[in-house]
C-alpha cells in the first residue's frame, strides 16, 4: 500500500512538472530577453553619432541638420533656454556658423516646415527631414535632458 501511494505521488509530481515545464521555459526565456535588453538599452552618449546611426547620414549631413535646427531654435527661444539647449550639442556655435557660411541656411526659418525644407540643402528630403527634430527630442529625453527636450518640443510641434 505504501509503495502504491509513493508511485501515485511520483506520478503526480512528474505530471505536474511536465505541465509546468513550458511555462517555466517561456518565463526563463522572457527574463533572459529582458535582462539582455536592459543591458543594451543605454541612452546614446553622442547626439551626432546617434543621428548618423539611426538615419544612415553622413557627418556633414548630421552637422547640417543640427546646425539648421539650432538656427531655428535660436530664432524661437529666449537666450537662456537656447543656451541650455545648445550646451548639449558639441560645437553648437561652430555648427550654426558653418550652415550659414555654406549656404545651408540662407535666411530666417519661419516655421518647422521651412526648417525641414532647408535640410534638402544637405541632401535630406522628405519623409526623413520630418524625422530629424523628433529624433533629437527623443535623444535629449533618453540622455536625461528633460528640460531641454521640453523647450525644443515647444517650438517644433
Amino acid at each position: 500500500m505504501v509503495t502504491a501511494l509513493l508511485r501515485r505521488s511520483v506520478n503526480r509530481r512528474s505530471s505536474l512538472l511536465r505541465s509546468r515545464l513550458p511555462s517555466v521555459l517561456i518565463f526563463s526565456l522572457l527574463a533572459l530577453c529582458l535582462s539582455t535588453y536592459a543591458s543594451t538599452a543605454q541612452p546614446p552618449t553622442d547626439l551626432q553619432a546617434y543621428l548618423q546611426q539611426r538615419f544612415h547620414l553622413s557627418p556633414p549631413q548630421v552637422r547640417g541638420a543640427l546646425g539648421a535646427l539650432l538656427v531655428y531654435a535660436h530664432q524661437r527661444l529666449q537666450k537662456p533656454d537656447f543656451e541650455d539647449l545648445a550646451a548639449h550639442v558639441p560645437n553648437a556655435a561652430h555648427i550654426m556658423q558653418a550652415v550659414k557660411q555654406h549656404g545651408i541656411v540662407t535666411g530666417p526659418l519661419d516655421d518647422i516646415d521651412e526648417y525641414e525644407r532647408t535640410l534638402a540643402n544637405v541632401g535630406i528630403g522628405q519623409p526623413l527631414a520630418s524625422q530629424i527634430a523628433p529624433a533629437v527630442i527623443e535623444w535629449l529625453g533618453a540622455a536625461g535632458y528633460s528640460y531641454e527636450r521640453d523647450i525644443l518640443t515647444s517650438i517644433v510641434r
